[in-house]
């Protein structure tokens, strides 16, 4: 019996043992008659098992809470006025825009000569990579 009750000790402590075998162990703990440390180990996991656990979560309301909620809401309210108030105030107004036919001529050859101005900036650039294209090539040959 000594021996089996080794086998199953030394099965439980490296994670082997099924169910059947557990329930087995814990029986033969039971019918020994001297308080080995196992024993007394099964006897305690017994126990935990069943002890219910009554923990209370429902904690009073406090000041502190009761005024950190009202002006969480107050400070919402606040919000959503002040951004109605914005909305409502918003006009949409175009200050850019054009009536004259002459003018919106005159404002679109404005733009176009500024972006042909900006991309003749980058040629000057494009030279230079072109360069170092024919350089890169002439090494590679």
């Amino acid at each position: 019996m000594e021996s089996q009750i080794k086998k199953l000790q030394d099965k439980y402590w490296a994670g082997k043992t099924s169910v059947e075998e557990e329930k087995e162990l814990k029986e033969l703990l039971k019918s020994q008659e001297n308080e080995s440390p196992e024993k007394i180990f099964f006897k305690e996991m017994e126990e935990l098992k069943q002890d219910e656990v009554k923990i209370d979560f429902d904690y009073p309301k406090t000041k502190k809470t009761i005024i950190w909620k009202i002006s969480s809401i107050a400070a919402t309210i606040a919000i959503l006025i002040a951004f109605a108030i914005g909305y409502s105030n918003y006009e949409d107004n175009d200050p850019f825009e054009i009536t004259n036919p002459e003018q919106a001529y005159e404002v679109s050859l404005q733009a176009l000569r500024l972006v042909s101005s900006e991309l003749n900036k980058g040629k000057v650039y494009s030279s230079r990579i072109e360069k170092i294209n024919e350089v890169k090539q002439s090494i590679n040959k």
